[in-house]
C-alpha cells in the first residue's frame, strides 16, 4: 500500500525549476547554480525542449521521466536521468536530442551516488572486472575500479576521464586501472 502510495506522488524532477526553465528568467537560486557551474545552459536548453516535446503526441511519456542533469563531453553527451526511467526513454527521443544538438553519442544513465552502476553504464557494453572500496588512514573511502587492458581501446573515456566523470556522476573519487 505504501509503495503505491509513493509511486503516486513521485514528482518530475528539472535540473532547475520548471517556471525558469520555460520562461528563461531565473529565480535567485537557479542564477546561483548557474553562476556557480552546477548547472549549464545546454542543461536548461535540453530541460526547455524536453517540457515543450512532453506536449506532443509522440513524447508524451516524458510527464513521468526526470532529468537530473546533462554532462556535453566534446562529441559525447551523457544524460542522468531518474531511477526507473532509462528503461522510459524511447529512441524516437534519442534521435531527436542526436539531430537537433548534432550529437554523435548519447549516454543515458540513471542519478545514482553508486560507483558501480556509474562507471558500468559510462564503459558499456564492456565489463567491469572488479570494483574495490579502500578506505583510507584519514577515513575517507576511494574506489578501484579494474577493467580489461583488452577494452582500454574501445571505451569512449580514457582513465583520467573516467574518474573525473564518476566523481563528477556520484561524488566518489574512484581510480581506474586497466589490467
Amino acid at each position: 500500500m505504501i509503495c503505491q502510495f509513493i509511486e503516486l506522488i513521485k514528482v518530475k524532477v528539472l535540473p532547475a525549476c520548471k517556471t525558469c526553465v520555460t520562461s528563461g528568467f531565473y529565480c535567485t537560486s537557479c542564477q546561483d547554480k548557474l553562476d556557480a557551474g552546477s548547472l549549464t545552459q545546454f542543461e536548461l536548453d535540453i530541460a526547455k525542449d524536453l517540457l515543450i516535446l512532453e506536449e506532443s503526441e509522440n513524447f508524451g511519456f516524458l510527464s513521468d521521466i526526470s532529468f537530473y542533469k546533462a554532462i556535453d563531453f566534446e562529441d559525447v553527451v551523457i544524460l542522468v536521468v531518474g531511477r526507473t526511467d532509462k528503461i522510459k526513454l524511447k529512441q524516437n527521443l534519442i534521435d531527436w536530442i542526436k539531430e537537433t544538438y548534432e550529437i554523435d553519442e548519447i549516454i543515458v544513465i540513471e542519478q545514482t551516488k553508486k560507483p558501480r552502476s556509474a562507471l558500468e553504464s559510462l564503459i558499456s557494453p564492456y565489463k567491469l572486472a572488479s570494483l574495490n572500496e579502500i578506505f583510507l588512514a584519514t577515513g575517507d573511502i576511494e574506489f578501484k575500479g579494474i577493467l580489461s587492458k583488452n577494452d582500454q581501446d574501445e571505451i569512449l573515456f580514457t582513465q583520467e576521464e573516467l574518474e573525473e566523470l564518476v566523481l563528477e556522476l556520484t561524488g566518489n573519487v574512484i581510480r581506474i586501472e586497466f589490467i
